[in-house]
């Protein structure tokens, strides 16, 4: 856009020329699991481990891996330790897993039901009780029948928060008349409604025309109304002040965390005072949990780096197949998968098993052996021993932490102890059967950072974050760039922008080196199409150092 600076002095700034790569990361962890509370099915973005207990709630007692416990929680509290920062967490269950509830009841019979606002067992902690209020209620947008302009409920106190709209049929701003109360028909302005606080019959100094719509807010006297109070444990209460079960279940629609109301068959009377009652019938569904489901809402997100809570290399095929297809052309998100090994009470049967899985994969690593961790459902905590399938979230959570270009080989994770203690020939022989495995040498460190691929140029994980890194920063950098002109100036601003961002890996020590280049052909430019061709050398990690000594 051309702009005049001063008389004869005119300025063009061109954007393009302007334009720089945004920053990203190949950072953020996905993790699929079972919980006892949350939002079934829907990516929850977490910060850290306590947003997780509050989202899902605390994992339960551990058993054998094999008595349906809880994973999500769990491995996220893995993750989370060794470094992950930013989380995807998806809770699945099955068609079992059902809300907790309690019917309250009302003069006419069923009035309203009580239900947690998510399914699962937690649901099961929650009370309910009615009694008399001791505060006034608030009702709120009420429409009121145009046939008689009463309202629904009398013993109307007068207050600041009192409101009438009129909302006109044919469209048009709202019209807000002034409020009165008990005032004869003759003193009311045109501009003006009053309250019958007895009766609540509505007087308008102007009528509602016909097809117009009338909403009021307005207080009612507390001896009108019952105070419900919903109870999670000692710590979290919260207290309404209703007139009726409709008004309940708005309320709990505009501020309750923990439940919600569903409408009987007399929703429109008050239900009737109850002590305490909890709810029951909360269901986590965590047997026959699908996990698939799980995956195919992490495609809708930017994670990275994915892990299904609690399962072993026989899910490895669908996690490799679902990093696959998130990373294609379609989805766009650049992925790698993380799973492990099953537990084995035998040392010599679990190199045996774990060396003899088929899984081949540059985007799926497959961790073993499994780890001791403390289990906080018991108090004082145990000590338990999990699958692999929870070192595989806490090594997730290791390569979240660390730059694409750095290795996982020989790093420190930071556990309680090993499922087992391998010889060297064991650990060997897993890391030749392309399994990432944790050995016991001054502390507990990751052997070799590999991937399942049996295709040597993919073998190192950092290769494939590295590739995926450059993905990500090319789209980056090119995404500004469509809807321009596709001519030499602007392919070239985009070489340039493509360039800057290439060039940083390089100073970063991502990349040895890189060609770059941008074109379009004359057919190519009436289709709108610029091609950018790449040529990248990752930078490799030392795997292990031969050492020759000459001895005199």
């Amino acid at each position: 856009m051309t702009e005049q600076v001063l008389p004869g002095v005119l300025i063009e700034v061109r954007p393009e020329a302007l334009i720089v790569p945004g920053s990203i990361t190949v950072g953020n962890v996905g993790v699929v699991g079972t919980a006892g509370k949350g939002p079934v099915g829907s990516p929850q973005l977490l910060g850290s481990y306590s947003d997780a207990l509050q989202r899902f709630g605390a994992y339960d007692r551990w058993v054998d891996g094999a008595s349906g416990e809880l994973t999500l929680t769990r491995a996220l509290e893995q993750a989370f330790k060794f470094g992950a920062t930013t989380v995807w967490a998806v809770r699945v269950a099955d068609a079992n897993a059902g809300a907790a509830s309690v019917d309250l009841d009302s003069a006419g019979g069923p009035c309203v039901t009580i239900r947690a606002k998510s399914p699962g067992t937690w649901g099961n902690d929650l009370t309910v009780s009615v009694s008399t209020a001791d505060t006034n209620a608030v009702v709120r947008e009420e429409e009121v029948a145009a046939a008689t302009l009463t309202l629904a409920h009398t013993a109307v106190v007068q207050s600041a928060v009192n409101r009438i709209v009129v909302r006109p049929g044919g469209g048009g701003a709202d019209r807000v008349p002034g409020v009165l109360y008990d005032a004869a028909a003759a003193d009311v302005g045109p501009t003006q409604v009053s309250i019958d606080t007895a009766g609540g019959v509505l007087t308008f100094g102007t009528a509602p025309a016909a097809g117009d719509t009338v909403l009021a807010t307005y207080t009612v006297e507390k001896t009108a109304a019952r105070k419900v109070t919903v109870k999670l444990g000692v710590a979290v209460e919260e207290s309404y002040s209703i007139v009726s079960g409709d008004d309940l279940i708005a309320d709990l629609a505009a501020g309750s965390a923990l439940v919600e109301g569903v409408a009987l068959a007399n929703p429109t009377e008050l239900p009737d005072e109850v002590a305490a009652t909890p709810l029951g019938g909360g269901a986590n569904g965590a047997a026959g949990a699908d996990y698939q489901s799980g995956l195919d809402a992490l495609l809708e997100v930017d994670a990275h780096i994915v892990v299904a809570g609690g399962q072993d290399a026989s899910f490895g095929d669908d996690l490799a197949a679902h990093a696959a297809l998130a990373s294609g052309d379609e989805n766009k998100r650049e992925r790698i998968a993380v799973v492990g090994t099953a537990l084995q009470s035998d040392r010599d049967q679990f190199v045996q098993s774990a060396s003899g899985h088929s899984l081949n994969s540059d985007r799926l690593i497959l961790v073993g052996p499994g780890i001791r961790a403390a289990d906080r459902s018991q108090q004082p905590p145990a000590t338990v021993t999990l699958p692999g399938a929870y070192t595989a979230a806490a090594v997730a959570g290791l390569l979240a932490s660390l730059p694409a270009h750095v290795s996982l080989t020989n790093k420190v994770l930071a556990v309680d102890g090993l499922e087992h203690d391998l010889t060297n020939a064991q650990l060997k022989q897993l890391v030749l059967s392309r399994i990432l495995a944790v050995e016991n040498r001054q502390g507990f460190r990751l052997v070799r950072g590999i991937t399942t691929s049996t295709n040597t140029a993919w073998t190192q994980i950092t290769t494939r974050r590295i590739v995926d890194y450059a993905k990500y920063g090319v789209r980056s950098a090119a995404t500004p760039y469509i809807g321009l002109l596709n001519n030499e100036r602007v392919r070239g601003a985009l070489r340039a922008t493509i360039n800057s961002f290439l060039n940083g890996m390089v100073l970063d020590e991502m990349l040895v080196s890189y060609d770059l280049t941008v074109y379009a052909s004359r057919d190519d430019e009436i289709r709108g199409i610029a091609r950018v061709d790449l040529v990248l050398r990752p930078t490799f990690s030392i795997d292990f150092i031969k050492v020759t000594m000459f001895l005199e």
